[in-house]
């Protein structure tokens, strides 16, 4: 598993990710846009997917993994497979252009909000 924090962070990051999830009372955790369960495995990678931090909630989400990240209240998420390869056409609401998630690496963690990432209209970006 990669992550977008410092190297040798790894072990760290999947010890804090299983902890926050197991606060939770968490095994599986659903997509945030196709709402699939994914099975959590406790190796990487942790999901088939990847998994992102948010310091918003994302109320239209239909579960919450709260967790603490360098004393900041961030939420976990993940997005899978199938939605970041285009395989399910995610559409903005806003804009009806289609969100592509291709470029985004499987089996990453990424501490920052994915889906705010790359606004794709000005009433996503507010």
């Amino acid at each position: 598993m990669e992550d977008d924090a410092q190297v040798g962070q790894g072990e760290d990051l999947r010890k804090f990710i299983l902890a926050a999830l197991s606060a939770s009372h968490r095994n599986v955790v659903n997509c945030a846009l196709c709402h699939r369960a994914l099975p959590v495995f406790e190796q990487f990678p942790l999901v088939d997917g990847t998994l992102f931090l948010s310091p918003s909630r994302h109320d239209e989400i239909e579960y919450d993994v709260p967790c603490h990240l360098q004393g900041r209240l961030m939420h976990l998420y993940a997005v899978c497979v199938d939605c970041l390869e285009g395989v399910h056409k995610i559409i903005c609401i806003k804009c009806k252009s289609r969100w592509d998630g291709s470029w985004h690496q499987l089996g990453t963690m990424y501490t920052y909000d994915i889906l705010a990432a790359s606004p794709c209209c000005q009433p996503h970006l507010n």
